[in-house]
């Protein structure tokens, strides 16, 4: 295939006269190759977490909670339950709280859910994270987390006692005076016993490491309420991402309730994510911008070794624009051979991510990635369409704007002048 004079002589001053490549040209291809890497890998992780936060959350919490205005619990909930799946919904009553887990002399607060498992199973993803399949929880019958079994050294049939704060403080009374009052003295205090029937793993370690998962009515008996009441109710929608007109209807319906989504309740926490992955993707930026100076600074090397050759190339005719195609070419190939290894290195150590946390946390002695800090208990990882193609379109745009100052030095050259140049 023949080439045009211009692409020729690009790929031409890319390559000496004595070495296959350049040592400049491979290091005006490495800027590029590492940023791109670099801005893929940090977009693809920040992609990630929301991804896997989201569906954990969607997994634990309901679509929409709804609360008591008016008191603590709901008397009757499953008569409210009927009437809210009338409207095409699934509910479920919950008791939630703080207790104090007690193994042995260890002594450690975590949250209570009570659930209804034949109405949770529509509700929440709680069930199919089970990792003992068909497992159906009764009284007395706990599930908790694999992460705070490993914490805790707590296997299957295991014993656990827990201690409601509610129950332990129901006898004392504070005066107006300040002083306290035990009403009954006498009456003794016994914690519940439970037993450990199976795990569950959500992939996020707040629900993994907290949250005890039992019966409804042993719940109550925990917190000291009546037996078939909730402190909430929770609702699957349809449709979790268009549900105002829904929430809005339910509003009106029930008035005395107080109705908190799942975007409400995790407002905070999605709109840190979308900020920290906006900044650092505008940060990352900045390597593809450093990687494109050397490319510049390559490219107007080259123009000023070939002072004399651009000159003799414009005295026998060739077009100013022509020679500026040359650096604008030169630009552009090395923009796609460094955006090329750019993307399969970031794909690469996206591919094998937990291998690489492994080893750095082996030669570290300590977690790269600690999932008490960032949530999750594997790194995440989504590589969106949309946003390969915005960083290889950025990345090229980069190294071609690159090229154009020196592109424009080349195309500006007097050809009297750059002959008598000595190079």
């Amino acid at each position: 295939m023949k080439l045009t004079a211009d692409i020729f002589l690009a790929l031409r001053y890319l390559r000496p006269k004595r070495t296959f490549i350049s040592i400049i040209s491979l290091l005006s291809i490495l800027g590029p190759t590492l940023g791109v890497a670099i801005l893929l890998i940090v977009s693809s992780v920040m992609a990630g977490f929301d991804r896997d936060i989201r569906k954990g959350i969607m997994n634990m919490q309901a679509h929409l909670v709804i609360y008591p205005l008016l008191d603590d619990t709901f008397r009757k909930p499953l008569e409210i339950i009927e009437k809210l799946n009338r409207h095409g919904v699934k509910s479920a009553p919950v008791i939630e709280g703080q207790a104090l887990i007690q193994i042995k002399n260890q002594i450690v607060p975590k949250i209570i859910r009570g659930i209804i498992p034949e109405l949770e199973k529509d509700v929440t993803s709680v069930q199919r994270n089970y990792l003992t399949p068909g497992l159906v929880l009764k009284e007395k019958q706990i599930v908790i987390g694999t992460r705070l079994a490993e914490m805790l050294n707590l296997r299957i049939g295991d014993t656990v006692l827990i201690h409601s704060p509610a129950r332990l403080t129901e006898n004392i009374l504070w005066q107006e005076d300040g002083s306290v009052e035990i009403k009954e003295p006498d009456e003794v205090y016994l914690p519940e016993e439970v037993k450990v029937v199976g795990y569950y793993s959500m992939g996020v370690a707040d629900f993994d490491d907290n949250i005890i998962i039992m019966h409804l009515d042993q719940a109550a008996e925990i917190f000291g309420q009546d037996w078939g009441s909730a402190t909430s109710i929770q609702v699957a929608v349809p449709d979790p991402l268009a549900m105002d007109s829904l929430t809005k209807k339910l509003k009106n319906e029930f008035p005395f309730f107080n109705f908190v989504t799942w975007q409400e309740k995790n407002e905070l926490l999605f709109g840190t994510l979308r900020v920290e992955k906006n900044l650092m993707t505008f940060l990352m930026t900045f390597i593809v911008l450093v990687a494109s100076f050397s490319i510049a600074a390559t490219l107007i090397t080259v123009a000023v070794q070939k002072t004399r050759e651009i000159g003799v190339l414009k005295a026998v005719g060739i077009a100013p624009f022509c020679i500026a195609r040359i650096f604008l070419y030169q630009g552009a190939i090395i923009g796609v051979i460094g955006t090329s290894l750019g993307v399969g290195l970031g794909l690469s150590v996206m591919a094998c991510r937990d291998q690489i946390a492994s080893i750095l946390s082996f030669l570290m002695g300590h977690e790269v990635f600690p999932p008490e800090l960032y949530h999750l208990t594997q790194i995440p990882a989504l590589t969106t369409s949309t946003d390969l193609l915005l960083i290889i379109c950025l990345s090229l745009g980069i190294c071609i704007l690159a090229a154009l100052v020196p592109a424009i030095y080349a195309s500006a050259m007097q050809p009297a002048k750059a002959l008598q140049e000595e190079n």
